[in-house]
């Protein structure tokens, strides 16, 4: 009897350990679930930490408070600008070194961006800090005469704060990325009513080495209510659109893939279908591949009715940039562009102070009048 009774107390005794830890157990397990969400929700925080903490020094020119006299810093001393010399032993430019001014591009600007292509890594760049201070300076300042251009062409255009409103940074984000190359390879800046961001159609231009430079607008991804608009007004009076894309110098500028080779431009329906054609083509990369909702796939412009962007855009060679008069060449782009900005603005973002958007009131009116004098005649 003493065995069992023994026996009993010590299964007994084994029974309450193990129910003990069981319930230590069960209290531990939340906690350390607790503990590793904890960790997961800190990782992002601690990722964008040491993205911060790595890219500080890149950002400093980020800075407004210190960017508002950036373009005097940068090209005050001319003693900088000659030990600046491009890694190309071939470049006949070297050596010259000529002087800054506002409303041209100097060529060690674009002599940068020649060696950044060839180095686009942290270590270079940063070892030739000065050397790219001295570039944006020179590209902001070209651009803040631009921008006072642009405005004479345009005035719903406003002249807003350059660096905060008007140009995009040259760091690239490469959180998503297979390219990791940190830089973008060009300086660039846009104009509208709202500058860089916003909804409004956009002048948009981008220096590039190699004659890769480029300037042009429009509506480039538009939200989908945008681009729904774009359609019925393309449906209603596809007129006003393709006025513009024949237009004499729109075509000749944006449109007219053969005005390079000295080729005699088209004229009538073939410059039509020619302009029709390239704009179509050059706005292909996201458009539909059938007819979009509520139209037909018969319908007479439904290469048209098919797009999702809206843009044009000329290719500017090293040479051309680096003109004396490169300045008001740009100018006369920017006024052969401001009739195709201005009909898309008036499509998709309509100031009704300014008269846009009247004409597809007119047309309504017109279609209820004629559906007043069919239902008089019916009674008749």
């Amino acid at each position: 009897m003493a065995v069992k009774r023994s026996t009993k107390r010590k299964a007994a005794s084994s029974s309450s350990l193990a129910s003990t830890r069981l319930r230590k157990t069960r209290r531990a397990a939340p906690a350390k679930e607790q503990e590793q969400e904890q960790k997961q929700k800190q990782q992002p925080q601690r990722r964008a930490a040491a993205r911060r903490k790595r890219d500080a020094s890149d950002e400093e020119e980020d800075d407004d408070d210190d960017d508002d006299n950036d373009s005097d810093d940068y090209k005050g001393d001319k003693g900088d600008d000659a030990d600046y010399s491009s890694d190309d032993d071939n470049d006949a430019e070297r050596e010259t070194s000529s002087p800054y001014t506002d409303n041209t591009l100097h060529q060690d600007t674009m002599r940068y961006l020649k060696d950044l292509a060839k180095h686009n890594d942290r270590e270079w760049f940063h070892g030739n800090k000065d050397v790219y201070k001295r570039a944006l300076g020179d590209f902001k300042t070209f651009c803040t005469v631009l921008q006072e251009e642009v405005t004479k062409v345009d005035w719903t255009v406003p002249i807003l704060p350059l660096e905060r409103h008007n140009l995009f940074r040259i760091y690239r984000d490469i959180r998503f990325s297979n390219n990791k190359v940190p830089f973008k390879e060009y300086f660039s800046v846009a104009f509208s009513r709202t500058g860089k961001q916003g909804l409004y159609a956009k002048y948009y231009l981008s220096v590039q080495a190699g004659d890769q430079s480029f300037i042009g607008g429009g509506l480039w991804h538009p939200e989908a209510t945008h681009v729904s608009l774009m359609r019925r007004a393309i449906d209603k009076n596809p007129r006003r659109l393709k006025d513009i894309l024949v237009a004499k110098d729109f075509y000749a500028n944006f449109l007219d893939a053969g005005s390079a080779s000295g080729r005699k431009p088209a004229t009538g329906k073939k410059r039509e279908e020619l302009a029709l054609k390239s704009f179509v083509g050059r706005n292909s990369e996201d458009a539909l591949k059938t007819a979009p909702k509520g139209y037909d796939k018969e319908h007479p412009d439904i290469d048209l009715l098919r797009l999702k962007s809206y843009t044009v855009g000329k290719r500017i060679t090293d040479a051309e940039m680096l003109l004396p008069n490169a300045m008001d060449q740009l100018v006369e782009l920017i006024r052969v562009l401001e009739p195709f900005v201005s009909y898309l603005n008036s499509v998709v973002m309509p100031d009704v102070s300014l008269g846009e958007g009247q004409d597809d009131e007119d047309d309504e009116d017109e279609d209820g009048d004629e559906e007043e004098e069919d239902d008089e005649d019916e009674k008749e």
